[in-house]
């Protein structure tokens, strides 16, 4: 297989990696079950979409690059599989933080990089100020927090593939 067609098959898993993740922000699959391997088909998605991101710019993105990537892909394997507690705390709660640290960093390795376009990774580091932005304000906008996180971290991931394929 051609590192074009590696690409190309990165970039299909990030567009459907965070167009998944963007309808998950929203409470349509009502099935527990359902939406368990919906979460784990996008944490796959996306951790294969990450790969082809972050490879097409290695070069560019230097150390912190590298380190945000590395950072992400654990975070992503950590938080795909079931919500247990086998730590003695949640498994998902520090690997989404661990996650969300790491795209913040990504974006900044982007830009300093002289990366475009930058639609990406201001989706991601967007998607953290959001979710910070509305806990700190009046009710209900704290309730959408998450959604709002869930719909920006998708796009992100949307877009990266977008750039991808038209890269590759």
């Amino acid at each position: 297989m051609s590192p074009r067609q590696l690409y190309r098959l990165a970039a299909i898993a990030a567009v459907a990696g965070g167009g998944a993740r963007i309808f998950s922000a929203f409470p349509l699959l009502p099935d527990p079950i359902a939406l368990e391997w919906l979460y784990a088909a996008i944490d796959a998605l996306l951790l294969f979409g990450l790969i082809g991101v972050y490879l097409k710019r290695a070069a560019r993105l230097g150390y912190l690059g590298l380190a945000s990537f590395a950072v992400a892909a654990a975070a992503l394997s950590f938080i795909g599989g079931p919500d247990a507690d086998p730590f003695g705390f949640s498994t998902y709660e520090e690997g989404a933080a661990a996650l969300a640290i790491a795209m913040v960093a990504l974006s900044l390795a982007w830009v300093r990089g002289g990366e475009r376009p930058l639609w990406a990774p201001l989706c991601w580091f967007a998607s953290v100020v959001a979710a910070g932005v509305l806990a700190m304000l009046p009710a209900p906008l704290p309730d959408h927090g998450f959604a709002a996180a869930g719909v920006l971290f998708g796009a992100g991931f949307v877009l990266a593939g977008w750039d991808l394929w038209t890269r590759a």
